[in-house]
């Protein structure tokens, strides 16, 4: 009896192991751009119930006897989906897995029927308990009190007291392979957020969301490299808040940064959708748009000028202010220079002729 009982909790650890790298896999693979939430696309849903549903199947390939009874974590595949995926993804998994039941063995049983049924009824519970508003703890929880007590009713449907024993083995490997297993997903989701929350620092704006410097020269250099190819046409508007320091200077930081936010989402509303909206540090902000000539740039910018110009930013207190922008324009192949330093030269000479106005760099003279 104890070399038997040995060898079912042995078994029981290769099975776990089994969850153990399913997790790791989905998390590194399946969903790696993907939402992890009840909250995802209608494909994430039925791709997690299926993969979730495979890994029904090999647990359930790897499963372990007991006292004639069969004992895997085949459950913690239905959580799992039902957690992240919601009703509809859960009852996949839980379709998946109970077919499985039912043609692995060879004969459709009493006890297969039972199982079967307690799968897809456990698959519907949990995935409403998926779709509740409650922690990711209290979820999973409930989703592992709800599969030991349904199991256990399964277990006394088809063996009666004999089940005692499977019962109790049952109820403890799920209870802790559950928590142990509660504790690992907690952390694959937080390590995956915190690694998306860093990708995006690494080429956006925290504060505005757009572009931030490093992302601008990278997709500079390709743009100016398409359109030396191609022998199309970029033009680069170099965008500077009027005056900002008296901003920060008379309502605070705090204010200055929420002008730089409404600034920000104001600047990609004016501009065209496929133009790349950066801040290239500051104040200084920029939009680069591909194939289109200097005087259309010129038109880009006064419009972007003229919203600017006429919206109201709201500030902590509800009180509004108006600023002004100066911009810089240039274009290549107009301008056989350094486009970027041609644009910034042209944003230079719209703060000395009076701010508030759109300058084209070959308004720009050397002196020599």
């Amino acid at each position: 009896m104890t070399n038997t009982l040995l060898g079912t909790f042995q078994d029981l650890i290769a099975n776990f192991a089994i969850v153990t790298a399913y997790l790791f896999l989905t998390s590194q693979i399946i969903f790696k751009n993907r939402n992890l939430d009840a909250s995802a696309s209608w494909s994430t849903k039925v791709l997690l119930g299926f993969v979730a549903g495979m890994l029904g199947i090999i647990l359930m390939v790897f499963t372990v006897e007991f006292d004639g009874t069969i004992l895997d974590f085949r459950q913690l595949a239905v959580v799992f989906s039902a957690l992240f995926g919601g009703v509809y993804a859960s009852l996949i998994t839980g379709l998946i897995i109970s077919l499985m039941r039912l043609l692995y063995f060879g004969v459709i049983s009493h006890s297969a029927i039972v199982a079967a049924s307690n799968t897809i009824v456990i698959a519907a519970v949990l995935g409403v308990i998926g779709m509740m508003k409650l922690t990711f703890w209290k979820k999973w929880i409930y989703a592992l009190i709800v599969c030991n007590v349904l199991t256990a009713i399964a277990f006394y449907i088809n063996m009666g007291i004999k089940g005692t024993l499977p019962v109790v083995i049952y109820i403890i490997m799920m209870t802790i392979g559950g928590i142990i297993s509660g504790y690992l997903t907690a952390f694959l989701v937080k390590a995956k957020s915190h690694f998306q929350r860093m990708e995006r620092a690494a080429t956006f704006d925290f504060l505005t969301e757009l572009n931030n410097h490093r992302t601008f020269d990278e997709v500079f250099n390709a743009s100016m490299e398409k359109a030396m190819e191609k022998n199309e046409t970029l033009s680069l508007l170099m965008i500077d808040i009027d005056h900002f320091k008296k901003i920060n200077d008379t309502y605070g930081h705090s204010n200055g940064d929420i002008v730089l936010k409404q600034f920000g989402k104001l600047l990609k509303e004016t501009s065209r959708s496929f133009d790349i909206v950066s801040r290239n540090g500051g104040e200084e902000f920029s939009v680069l748009l591909y194939d289109l000539p200097h005087k259309h740039a010129l038109v880009v910018g006064n419009r972007i000028r003229s919203a600017i110009s006429k919206h109201e930013f709201v500030l902590h207190d509800g009180h509004g202010i108006q600023i002004t922008v100066s911009i810089g324009a240039a274009t290549y192949p107009d301008t056989k220079e350094e486009l970027i330093e041609q644009a910034d030269k042209a944003l230079y000479k719209a703060k000395m002729d009076g701010r508030n106005r759109v300058c084209s760099n070959q308004e720009v003279f050397v002196v020599r």
